[in-house]
């Protein structure tokens, strides 16, 4: 006799993309789907034969509490579920492995920071109150940052003190990014930062950390650190650290855009366009995207309008192409000479120089390059070039192999 084997899955109202089911899949190899149920057709769901495990996503964490007969220490503390197990006699438990996705988020940075003060930004939300718990029990002192009250970003020189800041905000998240909820000035003894936000990548936050060398964990290892133990709910099989790092890293890889810069001429488009082939992602050329805006080639607009209303030009449609996903992404020649173009690269990319020698560069239809030279062009901005990537990627006898070098050289994907 065949036994059917009931899928798992995610248990909310309106499920979008979700990176769930991939790590599921990586974790543990579940069988795991998108359960989309309006909150009459919940009982209904829960009593069902239709799942063998579930988690919880808003707005029904708190709402499946009544439908539990039993409820684990920390999902009765922190009073919501978000994974759902059926126990041997039939009974349904309810537990909540955010708490513990949270606690690695934080223990990944390395510090040792019991006794210290924590901000929390948009700690008394649903989010926030699982990190308000963990830092607590981590022997922290965490204050909560909202938007009015006693503590607010009206007060934030009050803690100046904090030595660990954490957003629970969704703000900074994929398509209204990069932004922050503030600044990290006004915390002059900063030792970590954890933002919850992953995607994209790395936030207005985490960067910010990044360029005063602050540690800083973002939310992609929560993710995956609350689907491992969940694992072990749902199959009694333990997820090591070691795994869920490795999945972590892989899927990070896998999500974040490639985008190509380097000189005028050394072939992005042409490379950018086979590399998309050989891992079927979406290719998007800049110029060609700006070109279509504009009504005209990018070297028309630049002898019409000038560089300086090109690269503002650039600018906005850089920045709402590179904050998406999964992409290769060719960049103009001159992205490089606007500071606020790196940004919205690193946000989101694994940025690749291509490096090729100047003597064999294409010069027809490059105004700016008729204008100032190669080797002008050159001494300006191959240090640039050079200082935001992170990947540098020697050009080939072909556009085609130069891709197949390319991707040879990429981190691990999944």
């Amino acid at each position: 006799m065949n036994v059917i084997k009931r899928p798992y899955g995610v248990l909310g109202r309106v499920l979008g993309h979700s990176y769930t089911p991939v790590i599921y899949r990586e974790l543990a190899g579940l069988d795991y789907r998108k359960f989309e149920r309006e909150p009459d057709q919940l009982e209904v769901f829960v009593r069902s034969d239709v799942w063998e495990g579930f988690n919880v996503t808003i707005p029904y964490k708190k709402e499946l509490v009544s439908y539990m007969d039993e409820l684990s220490d920390i999902a009765r503390r922190m009073g919501n579920i978000n994974t759902v197990t059926r126990l041997a006699d039939g009974r349904l438990r309810g537990d909540n492995t955010d708490y513990y996705g949270f606690k690695v988020l934080v223990e990944s940075l390395g510090l040792d920071l019991a006794g210290k003060k924590a901000v929390v930004f948009g700690g008394s939300g649903g989010a926030g109150s699982t990190a308000m718990m963990v830092l607590a029990d981590l022997k922290m002192n965490p204050v909560s940052i909202d938007r009015t009250g006693e503590n607010s970003y009206a007060n934030l020189d009050l803690h100046s003190d904090a030595a660990l800041a954490v957003n629970c905000t969704p703000v900074g998240m994929f398509p209204t990014c990069p932004a922050a909820p503030c600044s990290l000035d006004v915390f002059p003894k900063l030792e970590g930062l954890v933002d919850i936000v992953y995607n994209p990548a790395r936030t207005a936050l985490m960067m910010e950390a990044e360029r005063r060398g602050i540690p800083y964990a973002g939310g992609l290892l929560m993710l995956v650190a609350q689907a491992a133990q969940a694992v072990e709910r749902y199959m009694g099989e333990v997820i090591d650290m070691e795994r869920t790092v490795d999945v972590t890293r892989r899927l990070s890889a896998t999500e974040q855009n490639i985008s190509l810069i380097g000189m005028p001429g050394c072939g992005k488009t042409r490379v950018g366009e086979h590399l998309a082939k050989l891992l079927k992602r979406e290719h998007v050329d800049i110029d060609q995207a700006l070109a279509n805006e504009l009504g005209m080639s990018c070297a028309e607009f630049i002898e019409r309008k000038g560089e300086t209303a090109f690269r503002i030009r650039e600018t906005e449609v850089l920045a709402r192409i590179a904050g998406q996903s999964g992409l290769v992404i060719s960049c103009g020649g001159g992205i490089v000479t606007r500071d606020e173009n790196y940004p919205l690269l690193h946000q989101n990319s694994l940025i690749v120089m291509l490096d090729r020698p100047l003597e064999e560069l294409a010069t027809k239809g490059r105004p700016l390059t008729a204008k100032h030279g190669i080797e002008e062009l050159a001494q300006q901005r191959m240090p640039i070039y050079r200082a935001w990537a992170d990947l540098t990627v020697s050009s080939t006898d072909c556009a085609a192999n130069t891709a197949a070098a390319l991707m040879s050289a990429l981190p691990p994907m999944l």
